[in-house]
């Protein structure tokens, strides 16, 4: 009897950490959402108008996550993400 309560207390406990570590997976792919294909769209509109010379922003290039400063292109008043 005993040995039926320790296998269904092992079995509960498995499904209790599958289903806790399939709640927190999600989170690195939620981060990455709010990161940059390139670093033109790091600094500018449509999704980040908000940014001025000098901020920090993060970008994709070739696969890799990069982290820059917003910095002047001369162009129109443009922004780039420079790593």
């Amino acid at each position: 009897m005993f040995s039926k309560t320790i296998i269904a207390a092992t079995f509960t406990s498995l499904f209790i950490t599958s289903a806790i570590g399939a709640a927190i997976a999600p989170a690195p792919a939620a981060r990455a959402a709010l990161i940059a294909p390139d670093p033109d769209a790091a600094c500018n509109c449509p999704n980040n108008c908000q940014h001025s010379n000098g901020e920090s922003c993060s970008f994709y290039r070739d696969g890799n996550h990069l982290d820059g400063i917003c910095q002047h292109t001369g162009e129109g008043g443009r922004l780039l993400c420079v790593a």
